[in-house]
Formats: C-alpha cells, structure tokens, sequence
C-alpha cells in the first residue's frame, strides 16, 4: 500500500501548501498529486512540486481529456520527467470530466467518454514510446484528416527523449469506464473517495477488463489510487453534518450514472440515495441532507480526535486494496488544516 497527498484544487484562490509537500517528503509519502475543474490546473503545480521536495513523486487526479490533445499532455508529462530525473515516480492519471465543462468551459463538442479515453491513451503511449504519431480513431485522429486539412501533413515525433513507461491511469464512475481502465490503462482513478471494503465492487470489474488482454497482470497487481478526506475535530457530529450537505448535493442534485448516488448503492446504501435524490428534487435540501445516514458518513471518511481517526485506519483502512491519498482539507467549504495527521498515518502503516 503506497501513500499520497493531494494539492488543493477547489478553492477561488490558489495556494501550494509548501510546508505539507515538505514534510510529505521527508516523512516518505509516494506521490502528491494534482486536478481540476475550472479553475487552477493539473499541471503547472506539480512542477512546483518537484523543485520544492528532494524524492516525493508527482501525478494528475485527474488531467481532463477535453482540455487538452493527447499529444499536448504527453509533452507535459515528458517535460516532467525531465524535471523529476529517473527515479520520482509519475503518474499520468486521466478524467473524462463531463459534457457541462467540455462544451461550456473548453469549448468542445462532448463525446464518448469511452472511445475518446481509448483515442486518447492509444496517442499518449505513441507518443510515450518516441514514435512518429498516427491514430485514426472513432473519435481522435492524428494527424488531423477533417475539412481544410492539409494533403501532405506527415505525421511527426517528439523531439524529446521519452519514457514510455510513465503509467497511464484512469477511471470513472460507471462500469463500462471501470473495465475500460483495466483492459488499457495501467491502474485505475475511481470516481469518489475509497472507503473500506470496495475491493468487492472493483475487483470483478477489473478482472472483467484484465481479461480482455493477451497478456493481463494479476488483479492484485493493477493498482488503484482514490482518497480519503480526514477531518481532525472533537465535534464527530458536527464534522459529519458537513459532509452530509456534500453528500446530499452530488447524490441529490446530479444524480447520473458513475456519480455519488451510484457509489451509495454499491456501498449498501440504495434506498437512501433515492429518497435524497427524491427530496432534492423536491426542493427540500434540509431534508435531503438530514436523510444522509451518519453512519455512511462515518464509514466513508475519517472524522473525530487523532486517537480515533488513527484507530479507524489501523483496523479498517491499511491494506485494504488501495493505494490511498490523504486529503485533510482539499473538499468544498473545507477550512484549511494543520498537518498533524500525516505522520501518524503513515507511521500506522509501517508499524502494520
């Protein structure tokens, strides 16, 4: 089990934590990650990251794929590379994002989720590997054969020294995107935060994807990264009111495929997804928070005293077949937090 720390992404004004990246360093943490949405980027911070630690490794959770081409944030991960030198680990982990952001904020027409992912890791690996890059796609082609292309556009190389082992992940939250990470990708970014036990939904969805290959890993050797959010606080009660507004809000007021609805029924809570989503849409947002169970919130994150949360982890979050990023204040309305958390986390661990 590897651990990582993840870069504030969702407030309005952006700000690098440096005395977090320091001490995730020096305290042996795998890898700090970065995302994003609609505001800072995935990238530009995990250069910062590099120059500010000695051995830490860095990665995107997630870097959208209708942000940028495929060819564009291949170069950005090489340039990583050779930033990081040989031995800091890189993951370059990808999203989907959804057809709201695509077409309002990146002005692009929304595709298949599925078929622009294949496109897309299909050109990154070429380009990964050196080589001159050409994909004709269902949704992706390189180089570009549409109207006003040109006849004789050769398709080119990078000039760059490559890695071509720098892992692709991704994930999602829907099945089909589940089992299209296991058959292509090289680890998988599911949808939401981990909470114990999900091996049992995962795991048959990576056997199904692994199967699809001619010469697939073992389940247990196709790693998985999500994260955990840790509220340190005397208050458990009052700690799990605001995450049941969180709650309410991405299960009650986007109720699609792959989202929070979604994961409370494959974590056993069905009937309260539907009835929070049936009071969301009523209007009744009070109601629909107060019939978030506290006990869903309590299994799903790790709220209360130091003594308690390191308990939990010890008995029921290490080894659990994930590798985790802990987040202390890295969600919506979170106030930002010490650090005392991450040394006796990873301390647990090594004494496991």
């Amino acid at each position: 089990m590897k651990l990582g720390i993840e870069i504030d992404w969702q407030r309005a004004r952006f700000d690098v934590n440096r005395e977090r990246l320091v001490l995730a360093d020096e305290l042996g943490y795998d890898i700090v990650f970065a995302a994003e949405s609609n505001g800072s980027d995935a990238l530009t911070p995990l250069g910062y990251a590099l120059a500010a630690t000695e051995r830490i490794g860095v990665g995107t959770r997630i870097a959208q794929n209708t942000a940028r081409t495929p060819s564009a944030l291949a170069m950005a991960f090489q340039t990583l590379r050779h930033m990081a030198g040989d031995e800091r680990p890189i993951i370059a982990g990808l999203g989907s994002s959804n057809r709201v952001k695509t077409e309002a904020w990146h002005g692009v027409g929304w595709t298949s989720p599925y078929w622009r992912m294949r496109d897309y890791v299909a050109i990154m690996r070429k380009a990964f590997r050196g080589e001159p890059v050409t994909h004709e796609g269902r949704v992706l082609s390189v180089p570009y054969r549409g109207p006003g292309a040109l006849d004789d556009a050769e398709p080119l190389e990078p000039i760059l020294q490559t890695d071509p082992d720098i892992p692709i992940m991704f994930g999602g939250g829907t099945e089909l995107m589940l089992r299209n990470a296991a058959e292509i990708a090289d680890g998988l970014l599911p949808n939401g935060g981990w909470s114990p036990g999900m091996t049992s939904v995962y795991r048959p969805l990576i056997e199904r994807g692994l199967a699809r290959r001619e010469n697939p890993p073992a389940p247990e050797d196709f790693p998985i990264w999500a994260h955990v959010d840790v509220l340190v606080t005397d208050d458990v009660a009052a700690g799990i009111r605001g995450f049941k507004r969180y709650v309410a809000r991405w299960c009650g007021g986007h109720p699609g495929p792959g989202g929070q609805r979604e994961l409370m029924t494959w974590r056993g809570f069905g009937e309260a997804a539907d009835r929070i989503v049936e009071l969301y849409r009523a209007g009744r947002v009070d109601e629909a928070e107060a019939a978030v169970p506290d006990e869903y919130i309590d299994r799903c994150w790790l709220i209360g005293s130091l003594p308690r949360i390191v308990a939990r982890w010890r008995a029921e979050w290490i080894d659990d077949g994930c590798n985790l990023i802990v987040r202390t204040d890295n969600w919506p309305g979170a106030v930002p937090a010490g650090n005392e958390v991450y040394a006796p986390l990873i301390r647990a661990l090594r004494e496991a």
